[in-house]
C-alpha cells in the first residue's frame, strides 16, 4: 500500500533498488523479558513495561454488560476509557507489525484509533447446549410467548488487529535471527481453514469468564512464533500463560484480583518445573520454595 512501491509497480521500476533506497534496514526485535506475573491494575503495570517488548498480546477483556461479578463498570463511557488505557498501552509494548487478538465486545473503532489495523474475525462456535448455561431462552422454552424470545448465544467473536506497520508480514519471517525457529514454528496439518472454529468451551475453571486452553493455543500457535513473548493484561486464572508455555512461548501475564494471582501461582511449577523459579513476580510474593521443591 506504500504510494511508492505502487508508482514503482505500475511503471516497471526496481522495486528492490527503490526499497533499499527508501527505508533503511531494520534489525528485528527480539524480547528479554522473561516469564512474569503481575497482580495490581493492568494499565499501572503495562506503565512500567519497556516499549516493543511483547510479541503478541491476546486478552479476553470484561464485558461491559457481564454478570455483576464480572464486571466493575457501571457508567459505559467509564468501561470504554478503561479499555482505551489498556488497548494504547498495548500498542506501545508491541512490538511492530505484531498482533493484538481480543475475545472484544465492541472494541473494534478504539483499536483503529488507538494506531491498529483490523486482520481477521474469527467466530468461535461453542456446542448448542453450552448457550443454556447463560439461562437466556430458558423462559421461551417453557411458554413460547411472543416478545419472550431470546435467541441462545453459541458464538463469540475474536477480533485479530495488526500494529499498524509499512513492513509486510514477510519481513518477520525473512529477518528472524533464527531459521530454525521459523522452521519449529510451522503449522502442523488440522489447522483452522476458515473462520468457524469449533472449540468446547471451559467449564471446571474458577474463573467465571474463562477461555478453553485449545483457543488460546490455537490463537499464540497462529500469530507468533516459538520463544516469543504472549501477554494477557486480563490474564484471570492464567489460561494464556498455560497456552503460550506449552507452544514453546513465554508469557507477561497481569491480574487485579489477588485470588487468581494465587490460583496462577498454583499451576505455575505445573507449567514450568523447575524452571518456575525464574518467573519474575510483580506486587505478589513468589513462589515458595516447597512449591519448587515438588
Amino acid at each position: 500500500t506504500n504510494p511508492v512501491m505502487l508508482e514503482a509497480r505500475l511503471l516497471g521500476k526496481d522495486e528492490e533498488h527503490l526499497a533499499t533506497r527508501t527505508r533503511p534496514r531494520r534489525s528485528y526485535p527480539v524480547s528479554h523479558l522473561r516469564n512474569t506475573v503481575g497482580l495490581g491494575d493492568c494499565v499501572q503495570l503495562l506503565d512500567e513495561m519497556p516499549s516493543a517488548s511483547v510479541d503478541l498480546v491476546f486478552t479476553s477483556p470484561p464485558y461491559f454488560n457481564a454478570r455483576p461479578e464480572y464486571s466493575d463498570y457501571e457508567v459505559y463511557d467509564e468501561y470504554l476509557a478503561k479499555m482505551r488505557q489498556v488497548i494504547r498501552r498495548g500498542h506501545r509494548v508491541l512490538n511492530e507489525g505484531r498482533f493484538f487478538v481480543a475475545v472484544p465486545f465492541d472494541l473494534h473503532r478504539i483499536f483503529i484509533e488507538e494506531g491498529f489495523d483490523f486482520v481477521d474475525d474469527i467466530i468461535w462456535m461453542k456446542p448448542e447446549g453450552a448457550g443454556w448455561a447463560t439461562g437466556r431462552g430458558r423462559r421461551f422454552a417453557a411458554d413460547r410467548n411472543p416478545l419472550q424470545y431470546k435467541a441462545v448465544p453459541v458464538t463469540e467473536y475474536v477480533l485479530v488487529y495488526r500494529k499498524r506497520t509499512d513492513l509486510l508480514i514477510d519481513w518477520h519471517i525473512r529477518n528472524h535471527p533464527d531459521p530454525q525457529t521459523i522452521a519449529a514454528s510451522k503449522i502442523e496439518d488440522g489447522y483452522e481453514r476458515t473462520n468457524v472454529w469449533q472449540i468446547q468451551p471451559k467449564t471446571n475453571s474458577k474463573h467465571p469468564a474463562a477461555f478453553p486452553l485449545e483457543l488460546a493455543e490455537k490463537v499464540i500457535r497462529y500469530y507468533s512464533f516459538r520463544g516469543d513473548v504472549v501477554m494477557d493484561p486480563f490474564a484471570g486464572s492464567g489460561t494464556v500463560g498455560a497456552a503460550a508455555v506449552k507452544t514453546g512461548r513465554r508469557f507477561v501475564l497481569f491480574e487485579i484480583t489477588p485470588e487468581y494471582v494465587d490460583l496462577i501461582r498454583d499451576q505455575v511449577p505445573e507449567w514450568l518445573g523447575r524452571e518456575a523459579e525464574s518467573v519474575l513476580w510483580i506486587n505478589t510474593s513468589p513462589l515458595p520454595s516447597v512449591q519448587l521443591l515438588l
